[in-house]
C-alpha cells in the first residue's frame, strides 16, 4: 500500500529529522519511503517549505487493512507535529 503525504515544514527542520520520525513511528509494516518533492514559493507561507514523501507499507504474511495503515500514518503525523509540521491542504 502506498500513501503520499505533503507537509508544510518550518525551514529550519531538516529532511533527516523528518525521516527519523517516519522510521521510528512507521511501524513494522513500513517498507520504504522516498522524498519526491520540495517546494518553496508564493503558495507557501514565508519561513516554511513544502515537502512530500511517498511511503510504502507491506506485510509479507497478510493483506494490510485500511485501519492498520491509518494507525501507522496517525503515529507518523503525531511525531511530525512535534516538529511543527502540518499536513499541506
Amino acid at each position: 500500500v502506498t500513501r503520499d503525504i505533503s507537509m508544510v515544514i518550518p525551514k529550519n527542520v531538516l529532511a533527516g529529522q523528518i525521516e527519523e520520525v517516519i522510521e521510528q513511528k512507521g511501524g513494522s509494516h513500513l517498507e520504504s519511503f522516498k522524498l519526491f518533492d520540495i517546494y518553496e514559493g508564493a503558495q507557501i507561507e514565508k519561513g516554511f517549505k513544502s515537502m512530500a514523501y511517498s511511503l510504502v507499507f507491506r506485510a509479507h504474511d497478510k493483506t494490510l487493512g485500511e485501519n492498520e495503515i491509518s494507525a501507522a500514518m496517525k503515529k507518523i503525523m503525531n511525531g511530525l507535529n512535534g516538529l511543527g509540521i502540518e499536513l499541506r491542504s
